[in-house]
């Protein structure tokens, strides 16, 4: 059986970097794992997002980037991360445009995306499980029944 070996480079979006060198350089690793995403943080990249489309990823993205490619190149380590989070294919982007700058062209970067529904939320508005249920979510299970987003009467 083969063994693989995976170190953690982050916890969380804030989390310090230079643990995540050390790893790469002398943890011997097949993978190297930034977990930077919670609910919070996603909440917050998707403002960031609004504002300019060409963002809405960690803001440390970049900094670990340019700390860790460069060994994890020379070692064979794989980088997995979530660091894309409101925007996986624009941190993809500028992953690639840091290993370009790095002399690392051949380097393979890759974005999981197909998960963002904010555009989806953003046209529909959806009716409270916990206010007021209807006979199919009853139990108030998800999705719960669309209602219009156009106001139905005026109220004083």
């Amino acid at each position: 059986m083969k063994t693989i070996r995976v170190g953690s480079g982050a916890g969380y979006s804030g989390d310090r970097i230079e643990p995540a060198a050390e790893l790469a350089e002398k943890g011997s690793l097949d993978y190297l794992v930034f977990e930077c995403l919670a609910e919070r943080t996603i909440a917050l990249a998707q403002q960031v997002r609004m504002k300019d489309p060409k963002a809405g990823f960690d803001p440390l993205l970049a900094q670990r980037m340019r700390a860790v490619l460069p060994i994890c190149a020379k070692n064979k380590v794989k980088i997995v991360t979530n660091m894309g989070a409101a925007n996986p294919a624009a941190a993809a982007e500028a992953t690639r445009e840091i290993a370009r700058k790095l002399g690392l062209e051949r380097l393979k970067v890759a974005a999981v995306t197909g998960d963002d529904v904010f555009a989806y939320l953003h046209a529909t508005t959806w009716r409270s499980t916990t206010a007021r249920r209807s006979p199919r979510s009853a139990t108030g299970s998800f999705p719960p029944t669309p209602i219009s987003a156009s106001p139905r009467s005026s109220r004083p």
